[in-house]
């Protein structure tokens, strides 16, 4: 129900996410994992940032243990979320 609630603020932020026949998409969601998906390392740390902001409010947390990050295309850069 949180989640929910958390997710609608993520989703509907302007030029977030990647283009999937025509429909921006930023997030995937399965039970209580969710996968974060931007075009950019800056884009990327801005959400879940945001993300992170939003969960407090509700009084749940990010886990970074379990926190991974995976990067798609032909660079070669390594980052670490704050």
């Amino acid at each position: 129900m949180f989640l929910g609630r958390i997710m609608d603020k993520i989703k509907n932020r302007e030029n977030s996410g990647v283009s999937v026949h025509g429909n921006r998409v930023n997030n995937l969601i399965f039970a209580d994992d969710i996968d974060i998906i931007e075009q950019s390392n800056e884009k990327l740390q801005d959400t879940v940032d945001k993300l992170h902001t939003e969960s407090e409010q509700y009084g749940m947390h990010i886990n970074v243990v379990k926190t991974k990050t995976m990067v798609f295309g032909k660079s070669q850069k390594r980052m670490m979320l704050k």
